[in-house]
């Protein structure tokens, strides 16, 4: 694939590598062999789907070290849990923000 591709093509191949490979997961390696992509364009693939998962009402793209990627329709606690570990991160970011930057002026 050449530059300038759009995010939802590279996202299209990497759920579809991802629905084949259900319930397993693939590492990025594995992606980057199924969806002939770069590096960069299975990130930039992943981050739109999760952006647009919940529209097309997919389950979330999570990730462990275990599994690599998957989308698990039948394990809810998984990606229950892997959002609130991505809130929790978000939530320490800004509370550092804060106190760090902002509260000091």
């Amino acid at each position: 694939m050449g530059r300038g591709v759009p995010a939802h093509v590279h996202a299209e191949a990497v759920l579809s590598a991802l629905l084949e490979a259900r319930p397993a997961g693939l590492t990025i390696v594995q992606l980057m062999a199924a969806t002939e992509r770069t590096r960069a364009q299975v990130h930039t693939g992943l981050a739109h789907l999760r952006m647009v998962a919940a529209a097309k009402g997919l389950p979330p793209v999570t990730w462990d070290k275990i599994w690599g990627y998957r989308m698990l329709d039948d394990a809810p606690e998984v990606w229950i849990g892997y959002e609130r570990a991505f809130f929790e991160a978000v939530h320490h970011r800004v509370e550092n923000f804060i106190a760090g930057i902002l509260l000091p002026h």
